[in-house]
């Protein structure tokens, strides 16, 4: 694919910029003549003329066939050989970054739905830089960036980069989500996510501690097929209640699954007679299973196909059993990029908590919308650390479970069950919800509970 080759070449382009472009060059540029930069624009128009069309600065519309008949390409790859001027390069990514708009979609193979990738370039492994499209979001400010600091990303609205140094521990996995799938919650310009605490019954039950290398562990039994049963019958009951309230999204919390719990929302969520008439939530996060010393959960899509599986990286230090979780992980990070609603990513309860791992999520991975599944007896951090990206337009949606109370020796509720944050375009809400505030505080429960938030778009 020729658009492709323009990927590597923006790639390459981001990778001398970052090599001689300051924050201070950055900051000057905000202030450049209106002369000095239409004389910027002519340069370029004549260097490169088939990116622009003729007789005006509008950029022009790119195609396969265009770009097969043309030799930007090689122009291009010329004049990054060449070039040292700052400002040049710099308006160069910004024009070229309005020529690739929405060229993403072309990457999609015609027999697939969803692309799954690294990066967008190929030559990563060369330049370090991995090319990321960045997907509207109804809710995200223009200059996501600006306020922060002077760089490129100033100029950019259709894509993004991250260094290979910045993601030392972990390897990205970036879903391409067709164009169409949140269509409902683009033109009703309200996105719905539906969270339940599914169920307040004491159902996880601990593992007898044991040492490895000198550091105690815990892990959870299978759930028991009795609870397993119930819990099929709340979840299902929830799905249906996520369907009658037009929800887009469900998101259950940690600990609560199993395979075959997944496998029967999986089928619930596949019948159907037309895809045109579906009611189902468009993303269900399902409850994370802990099993083979592994805590994920699976993202299913609409049709009960699963999208990916996240897993949990960071074990927690339980103290009552002065014990750690054992647990590993693949350390992939996977991000949902969603016409609409931007970049999704799930963060399943510890790792919220970790704040180098926060860090890449917010500010590099650049997440709009990020989950997070818990099963904790506590508030810890939680309430304070989704706040603390609140100016990246990070929305944050936490959820706990009832559940978790039996974790605390009185058997009582002490954390809060769900709580959101939501920045951007119009202003900041906040909810906080306790388990007397969904049930009533009822002793004996019937499990169902659910919350929705409507994040507006526009």
């Amino acid at each position: 694919m020729q658009i492709k080759k323009l990927y590597n070449i923006m790639s390459l382009l981001f990778q001398k910029i970052e090599s001689f472009v300051s924050e201070r060059d950055f900051e000057r540029m905000r202030n450049l003549t209106p002369e000095y930069e239409t004389a910027i624009m002519e340069a370029l128009k004549r260097k490169f003329p088939d990116m622009f069309d003729q007789n005006t600065g509008n950029i022009a519309e790119i195609s396969e066939w265009s770009l097969s008949n043309s030799s930007l390409i090689t122009d291009m790859e010329e004049y990054l050989n060449v070039s040292e001027c700052k400002e040049e390069c710099v308006f160069l990514a910004q024009y070229l970054d309005r020529f690739l708009e929405d060229s993403f979609y072309s990457c999609v193979p015609v027999d697939q739905e969803i692309y799954c990738f690294q990066c967008l370039n190929d030559n990563y492994m060369e330049c370090g830089i991995y090319l990321l499209p960045r997907i509207s979001c109804g809710w995200e400010h223009t200059n996501r960036d600006a306020s922060t600091s002077y760089s490129i990303f100033y100029y950019l609205r259709n894509f993004y980069y991250i260094c290979a140094a910045d993601l030392k521990e972990y390897e990205m996995q970036h879903i391409l989500m067709p164009k169409a799938l949140f269509r409902d919650a683009v033109r009703r310009k309200e996105f719905r996510v539906l969270v339940s605490p599914v169920v307040g019954d004491n159902i996880i039950e601990i593992e007898k501690c044991y040492e490895k290398e000198h550091i105690r562990y815990i892990s959870v039994k299978p759930i028991h097929p009795d609870a397993e049963k119930s819990l099929q019958k709340i979840l299902l009951n929830i799905l249906k209640k996520a369907v009658s309230l037009r929800a887009d999204m469900l998101v259950c919390p940690e600990m609560l699954g199993t395979r075959h719990l997944v496998e029967v929302l999986s089928d619930e969520l596949g019948i159907r007679e037309e895809i045109e008439d579906n009611d189902f939530p468009r993303m269900t996060v399902c409850p994370s299973i802990w099993e083979n010393r592994c805590n994920s959960s699976r993202i299913l899509d609409d049709m009960g196909g699963t999208v990916c599986e996240q897993q949990k990286h960071h074990g927690v230090d339980l103290k009552q059993w002065s014990a750690k979780e054992d647990i590993e992980s693949d350390r992939k990070i996977y991000i949902l990029h969603c016409h609409g609603i931007g970049r999704i990513a799930v963060a399943i309860c510890k790792d919220f908590l970790i704040t180098s791992y926060l860090r890449i999520l917010a500010e590099k991975l650049k997440v709009n919308l990020l989950l997070v599944p818990s099963f904790t007896g506590k508030d810890y951090q939680f309430d304070l650390l989704r706040r603390k990206y609140g100016e990246l337009d990070l929305n944050v949606i936490w959820i706990n479970t009832c559940a978790s109370r039996w974790l605390n020796k009185d058997g009582k509720m002490r954390s809060f069950v769900t709580a959101g944050y939501f920045p951007g375009k119009h202003g900041v809400e906040e909810v906080k919800l306790s388990m007397n505030d969904l049930c009533g505080g009822k002793q004996c429960c019937e499990g169902n509970c659910t919350y929705i938030y409507n994040i507006k778009l526009s």
